[in-house]
């Protein structure tokens, strides 16, 4: 029931009541609120002296719990720790009854997220985190790493060193290794050398290094270790060396060592280059190796840049030193040098890993198998094409040199090395090489100490000596290594080939004559006495240039001790010529050869007066006759009945056929042949230009010609008459042989041949087929660049082949078969007029074309002119 004037909320409420309700439900909400703060405070209130409190009890190291945790605490240490001012609440955030024992109804494991929400986040996710939460129960927790001896009341903050003792309690194995490393006894020196936390990270994402991890957390302290390795001999693994080779390929990455003084670089080595290790078996090496004096990094540079490469890493020098100093100065170091791969280096010599003694047979460098060794490089193609190699067939002609000779039969003779030498290798353009012009001689010398005493005393020898490089020297004369007895014919030293090959290189060199005074015309004169003559057709008991001027002792007329000197030179002769007198001696010398108005010179020119006349009077003569006789065989003819054998037509075609044939074979042969007399005489020696222009000119004209007589055999009358004439038919075997039997007499009458006999269709189908080979062949020629577009390379050289002898072979036919029946055959000589006014005299006909006449009877016959 509700008072009177007491306000009435709808639904029948007062509003006074309203406010009673609200004040009762907010005193509710406050003394919960406060029950909440002051419920835990009341619980912690035992606790808030400090730690004291807690450690009037947990002060015991031998204090456990009922599920046997060990729950002591020292105050000391956990004083002397990192957290030594908290209070134990802190971090023990579970509520509890602090007055009874147990505290806990169920304990709560300490959350350091509180304080260290970061690197608890990062320790979740690495990888002792995972395994921790995996249920691993050896994965460390905060306390397992920052706890002293894994106590959680002794946490301290880790640096390189600490981390280690951390480390330890769980990574023995990788312990003792690092113990044993060089990292270790760095650190123990306090040295700032890597320890567990530098390698590995504590907390985060990352599992333990990658190979290319490994490489990037190496070169940390080890800059551009990596990229050594890469310039040495690994390099070619790639760009993808750190997927393959890495510092722990090499290097324990936990007991690391420098691989000089540990045995532990055998073992590293072997597991990539275990067939290398197989290769010292027997080697000099093997018991160096086996002993321990050796390893690989004892040759092999390791982390060694360019600079250090280059000067400090001895390689072989380590106990070859002078040896190597000698190869540091040669060609060969010097080709490696300026990047040329090929340059032979020790190991390419001395095989590697199994090095021999030079005395061993099987040895490469053993003298007998220097040859092979020197031409594995210098036959290989990658080096003959370098810019430091030259002579690609330097090998080929030693072998096919009586030095090579000796050598394929086992004999002890001359090979690369002792004219070469061997770890000191120059160019023949240095001072110091054994090869020097300046010093050539006296490399020959240690073999042919005879010849190289007289080449000294010779006026050769001692130009050279001057330092006048134009004087010859040994190879010169012998090659550098095609060197042949005098005897041999491929040699530059027989007679054949003395004085214009050897000797005429120098004595018939203008530019020497005017630098030297060296007399002219030598070898001229020479060549045009009987001597040189002889020489030149294969003579060998005539003398030659070194006969009278000796081979190696060549010295100047006017030396006392010349061969050729005055007081010498009757002696000289009689090397050959027995009972020979100063008279005789002086019968021929280059000097008396070459004056041109002594008296064999006036005698040549009397001579060379009276043949011009006597033989020129003789072919003017006999040329008034053969003009007398044509103009009385021609009067003849034209008084004898005739038939029609070729019209104009036919007379035309033939007509440019045998200009454009005569021309084109001449213009051919003066290309194949420009020291030809009479191409000189022509004019179309040293004139490529107009020789070749006119040559397909020619060829052009002759195409045409052909083109011509092709659509004369099709469109005319008289054209397809002829074709169907000369086509070949069975009877033409047949009255071959009648022919041939009736000109041997053993058949009366001659065949009865058509209009075309068998050698005419023979001659005719001949110049058909050469005509359609050489117009192809010279296309391919002509225009090499169209044709190769479609044909093969070697249709090019094929077609010179073929052009060039198929000429040979239509010039000949022409002249022996061709010639022989129009000009050299009894009764068409002195020749055929048929080519020139297409007339044939009856009788001839009838009797040569019987099977004709037969068929067109007299009506073919055409009565004279006069």
């Amino acid at each position: 029931m509700t008072t009177p004037g007491s306000p009435v909320r709808p639904g029948g409420t007062s509003r006074r009541s309203l406010w009673r309700s609200a004040a009762a439900a907010s005193g509710l909400v406050a003394l919960y609120l406060v029950g909440l703060c002051v419920f835990p405070l009341a619980s912690r209130l035992p606790a808030q002296t400090g730690p004291g409190a807690c450690l009037e009890c947990h002060d015991d190291p031998d204090l456990v719990s009922e599920d046997e945790r060990g729950i002591g605490v020292l105050a000391d240490d956990y004083r002397a720790s990192n957290h030594g001012d908290f209070d134990c609440v802190d971090c023990h955030t579970a509520p509890g009854d602090y007055e009874d024992i147990p505290h806990y109804e169920r304990y709560e494991p300490v959350d350091c997220s509180s304080c260290h929400e970061d690197a608890v986040d990062s320790y979740h996710v690495s990888f002792h985190g995972r395994a921790h939460l995996r249920g691993n129960p050896e994965a460390p927790d905060c306390s397992g790493c920052h706890g002293i001896d894994g106590d959680p009341h002794r946490m301290r903050g880790l640096d390189t060193r600490t981390a280690e003792d951390a480390c330890r309690r769980c990574h023995a194995r990788e312990t003792v290794s690092y113990d044993s490393g060089v990292h270790a006894r760095g650190a123990r020196q306090c040295k700032p050398c890597p320890g567990c936390i530098t390698c590995h990270q504590t907390h985060g994402p990352d599992l333990p290094p990658s190979s290319g991890a490994v490489n990037r957390l190496c070169e940390t302290c080890h800059a551009g270790a990596m990229e050594d390795v890469q310039r040495g001999a690994h390099r070619v693994l790639g760009e993808d060396l750190a997927e393959i080779l890495n510092c722990q390929s090499c290097h324990d990455v936990h007991g690391t060592h420098k691989p000089h003084l540990s045995a532990k670089v055998s073992e590293a080595c072997n597991s990539c280059h275990g067939e290398e290790r197989e290769e010292f078996a027997g080697s000099v090496h093997d018991g160096l190796f086996a002993s321990g004096k050796m390893n690989c990094v004892s040759c092999h540079s390791t982390h060694k840049d360019e600079e250090e490469a280059e000067h400090y890493d001895s390689g072989c020098g380590a106990c070859h030193q002078e040896v190597e100093e000698v190869y540091r100065g040669s060609v060969h170091r010097l080709g490696r040098l300026r990047g040329s791969v090929g340059a032979a280096s020790c190991a390419d010599c001395h095989e590697g890993h199994r090095i021999c003694a030079v005395d061993d047979p099987a040895c490469p460098a053993f003298a007998a198998n220097i040859p092979d060794l020197c031409g594995s490089c210098h036959g290989d193609v990658a080096v003959i094409t370098s810019d430091y190699v030259r002579l690609p067939i330097t090998l080929p002609n030693y072998l096919t040199s009586v030095h090579g000779k000796g050598w394929r039969e086992g004999k002890r003779t001359a090979v690369c090395t002792d004219c070469h030498g061997t770890h000191d290798l120059q160019t023949a353009q240095d001072p110091n090489s054994a090869i020097n012009r300046y010093r050539l001689a006296e490399t020959c010398g240690r073999c042919h100490s005879g010849p190289a005493r007289e080449y000294h005393g010779s006026i050769h020898g001692k130009a050279v000596a001057l330092g006048i490089e134009d004087s010859p020297t040994c190879n010169d004369c012998h090659d550098e290594h095609l060197m042949q007895q005098a005897d041999e014919l491929v040699s530059d030293a027989t007679p054949e080939e003395m004085a214009r090959g050897v000797c005429g290189d120098c004595h018939i060199n203008p530019e020497l004559h005017a630098k030297y005074g060296i007399t002219r015309g030598v070898v001229e004169s020479y060549l045009d006495s009987y001597h040189g003559w002889a020489v030149q057709t294969g003579g060998t008991l005539v003398a030659s240039c070194t006969d009278c001027h000796n081979t190696h002792e060549v010295r100047s007329p006017h030396d006392p001790q010349s061969s050729v000197h005055a007081d010498n030179v009757t002696a000289t002769c009689g090397r050959c010529h027995e009972g020979s007198n100063p008279t005789f001696a002086q019968s021929y010398t280059h000097e008396s050869a070459l004056q041109a108005r002594g008296i064999h010179g006036w005698v040549r020119l009397v001579y060379i007066v009276l043949i011009a006349a006597v033989l020129g009077g003789m072919f003017l003569h006999n040329l008034l006759i053969v003009r007398h006789e044509l103009v009385a065989h021609f009067r003849h003819q034209r008084s004898e009945p005739y038939v029609v054998r070729w019209r104009k037509a036919e007379r035309v075609q033939h007509l440019v056929l045998l200009l454009s044939f005569t021309g084109l074979a001449i213009t051919g042969f003066a290309l194949r042949f420009p020291d030809a007399w009479w191409v000189k005489l022509i004019g179309l020696g040293g004139r490529e230009v107009i020789r070749a222009n006119l040559h397909r000119a020619l060829a052009t004209i002759l195409v045409v010609d052909s083109v011509y007589h092709v659509a004369w055999l099709a469109v005319t009358r008289r054209g397809r008459w002829s074709l169907r004439e000369i086509a070949p038919r069975g009877i033409d075997i047949a009255q071959a042989f009648q022919n041939v039997a009736f000109h041997l007499r053993l058949r009366k009458a001659r065949p009865a041949f058509a209009a075309f006999d068998y050698t005419q269709k023979a001659e005719y189908w001949a110049v058909i087929w050469g005509t359609g080979v050489m117009g192809l062949t010279g296309f391919v020629l002509w225009f090499p660049t169209i044709a190769t577009s479609w044909l093969p390379a070697w249709s090019v050289r094929v077609a010179e082949v073929i052009h060039f002898y198929e000429a040979i072979l239509a010039v000949s036919a022409i002249i022996i078969w061709h010639f022989f029946y129009v000009i050299f055959m009894p009764s068409e000589y002195p020749m055929s007029t048929v080519w020139f006014n297409g007339r044939m005299p009856a009788e001839e006909w009838k009797e040569m074309h019987r099977a004709q006449y037969e068929e067109e009877g007299e009506a073919a016959v055409k009565k004279p002119e006069c």
